[in-house]
């Protein structure tokens, strides 16, 4: 469940959640904490925010003013998106922490925006159109075989 608050938190912010798969799963159903603060009163998100090191609150911030920016009809895909992820069997999830956490840690830092960027793109293909996109020269000039290999695995395990 956290990882998939984490993707969906990553596709909705951009690169700079990114990092937040590579971190360990927590057991399932604890909330994120930006969703946590997300959900509290303002007074309440205030007063946590108050009590948190300057680092973390700035961070903090940054990422719920990015959520309140983003349009209702993106935060109820993401919102769906992490429905389905709950319902994944624990194994299912587990293999996709492990993915995400590949990624963080192979793809170079500069190919990583056009990296999830691909990814978007071939989740939406079939498993032929995927093959076909990933053979093509442009994708091989961009991205390493295990690069490639990577992307594949993530859009073929990652929820819709």
């Amino acid at each position: 469940m956290r990882f998939l608050r984490r993707v969906l938190l990553l596709w909705a912010l951009g690169g700079a959640a990114w990092g937040l798969w590579a971190q360990p799963a927590e057991p399932a159903r604890r909330p994120h904490p930006l969703e946590k603060l997300r959900r509290m009163a303002p007074e309440e998100r205030e007063r946590v925010l108050r009590n948190m090191p300057p680092e973390r609150r700035q961070m903090m911030e940054e990422r719920l003013e990015r959520w309140e920016r983003m349009a209702p009809r993106r935060k109820q895909h993401l919102d769906g998106r992490l429905s389905n992820f709950q319902q994944m069997k624990p194994e299912q999830q587990q293999a996709l922490r492990r993915l995400a956490r590949r990624f963080q840690e192979t793809m170079p830092e500069g190919k990583r925006m056009e990296g999830r960027r691909a990814l978007t793109m071939l989740q939406r293909l079939d498993p032929e159109g995927r093959k076909r996109v990933l053979g093509s020269a442009r994708m091989r000039e961009r991205f390493s075989d295990e690069e490639r290999e990577l992307l594949r695995e993530m859009a073929e395990n990652m929820p819709d």
